[in-house]
């Protein structure tokens, strides 16, 4: 051996290069193996919902060095943004459709729940008195079908009630996970800020919050703002805060006196800018069974004004006058004949009133006719002030108050008629609604998968690609492992040459 390369390895100048290359292939091995990690992490959760694909960052140094630099969590908050507000009128439309076809189950007339066919029979019932005035089995079937007429539309309404105090009951547990999902959100908020040095535990919280964003979008629509630190604001579409930092704020239901629902933060009310999402899909179905109520109720009173002034006019088999046909049920808190309490006020069948002339109780049908007209056209039946009063809102008449909510419903019946009414203001708008909406929800989900297919692409686990990676990884590991067992066996000949 040559004199000069002895001095270097007796003063350890090799020894030196070698500890080099064995410190550098020892941080590459690590920085491989924690890589590997990372890539087996992904293939671990390559089926977890909601899991953000992880991309390990390697650097290299001056020097040969490399490190794994950070885990970095493959996101467009762009598309995510766009998602959360799509999904949100997804949501919203979905769950609108929904009550809308509780509410048409309500009317479903093919199916008998409706009441249609029972108006039919109540007028066609009237007949068979305009034929033979004085038979009582006839004038008892009328009492029948109308009992029967009255019991569906108190039925209808008793549904529509049923359904609203069903979606109320639904928004208050909604606003308790509401709540729920703010209270994590800031706790998340915490923890992220917390994280700013552990890559993977800060990745795994916002998996966590974006999951539960995903949720919230569900219930009510949010706008949100990303922060420099990666927490996240969020208010409503209003901008009033519902998690601002690490505090949130509660959103507090309660009804008003009409059993509609209120939303509020800080007493401000959400409800009316509440469009979409769960909650706002229930609202405003809620406000669509409100419409339906008022409009089956302005039916009602209409039709039971109307029955009720021709028949108080005509005289009974015994000779007895002004006596209602329809009465307000002597339960209700009500002052005002509707759809909740209407009851039939005849209770025997010879107190019907067929007769306007007292000299003729048996044969005359002049009164019952006027009763049967009334399916065509109700033109005339109230006076001119009787009207005037009705459409300014409440009429009296022969003891018993009458309002309606839309004077358009009067002027539809008086055009037309009580069933030009009921299937064009009430069956048919419950139908367009209901088409309007599929049709807008069709849209709108067509949108929402499309943007969950790119959020996928880019940020799912693809199977392929990581098993790829792990083959280079796992090379470059081999290769670091191998140049450390090289390194060691040079090491250890130059010590024994030394010695």
């Amino acid at each position: 051996m040559p004199i000069k390369e002895y001095e270097k390895i007796k003063t350890g100048a090799g020894n030196m290069s070698l500890l080099a290359s064995l410190s550098t292939a020892n941080q590459a091995l690590l920085a491989s193996k924690d890589a590997i990690n990372v890539v087996n992490k992904n293939l671990s959760n390559a089926f977890t919902e909601g899991y953000k694909r992880r991309n390990p960052i390697l650097t290299n140094f001056p020097g040969g060095d490399v490190a794994l630099d950070r885990i970095e969590r493959i996101y467009d908050q762009r598309l995510f943004n766009r998602f959360i507000n799509t999904q949100n009128e997804a949501s919203g439309l979905e769950n609108y459709k929904e009550v809308l076809q509780e509410v048409e189950s309500i009317f479903n007339d093919i199916e008998g729940t409706g009441f249609s066919k029972e108006l039919d029979m109540f007028f066609q019932a009237l007949n068979d008195i305009a034929i033979n005035p004085d038979d009582l089995v006839a004038r008892q079937t009328v009492l029948a079908k109308a009992n029967q007429l009255v019991g569906r539309i108190r039925n209808s309404y008793n549904s529509l009630e049923d359904t609203k105090n069903r979606l109320n009951e639904t928004i208050k547990r909604n606003t308790d996970r509401i709540n729920d999902i703010l209270d994590k959100l800031a706790e998340l908020n915490k923890d992220i800020a917390g994280s700013k040095f552990n890559d993977p535990r800060k990745n795994t919280y916002m998996d966590e919050r974006d999951r539960l964003i995903d949720e919230l979008s569900k219930y009510v629509d949010i706008k949100l703002v990303f922060n420099g630190d990666d927490t996240v604001d969020i208010t409503t579409v209003k901008g009033i805060p519902l998690v601002t930092g690490e505090k949130a704020e509660k959103v507090v239901f309660k009804r008003d006196k009409n059993n509609n629902p209120v939303l509020s933060v800080r007493g401000i009310d959400l409800s009316n800018i509440l469009k979409n999402g769960k909650i706002g899909g229930y609202i405003k179905g809620i406000e669509f069974i409100n419409k339906t109520v008022n409009k089956l109720n302005d039916f009602t009173a209409i039709f039971a004004a109307t029955v009720n002034k021709i028949h108080s006019q005509g005289y009974d088999l015994n000779g007895n006058t002004g006596k209602n046909f329809f009465t307000i049920d002597p339960s209700s808190s009500k002052t005002n004949l509707d759809a909740s309490n209407i009851v039939l006020n005849i209770k025997k069948p010879e107190e019907l009133a067929a007769a306007t002339d007292p000299t003729s109780l048996n044969g005359d049908n002049t009164n019952v006719k006027k009763l049967i007209s009334l399916n065509d056209s109700i033109t005339g039946v109230l006076s001119s002030s009787e009207e005037t009063s009705l459409l300014s809102g409440s009429v009296s008449i022969n003891g018993i108050n009458y309002s309606i909510s839309d004077v358009s419903s009067y002027n539809l019946i008086k055009n037309k008629s009580f069933h030009e009414f009921y299937n064009g203001d009430i069956i048919s708008k419950v139908g367009f609604e209901i088409e309007d909406t599929k049709n807008q929800y069709e849209h709108v989900n067509i949108a929402l998968q499309a943007l969950d297919s790119k959020i996928k692409e880019k940020s799912a686990v693809n199977i392929d690609e990581e098993l790829i990676n792990l083959t280079k990884l796992q090379k470059a590991y081999e290769a670091a492992a191998k140049v450390i067992t090289v390194t060691d066996e040079l090491m250890d000949t130059l010590l024994k040459m030394v010695r």
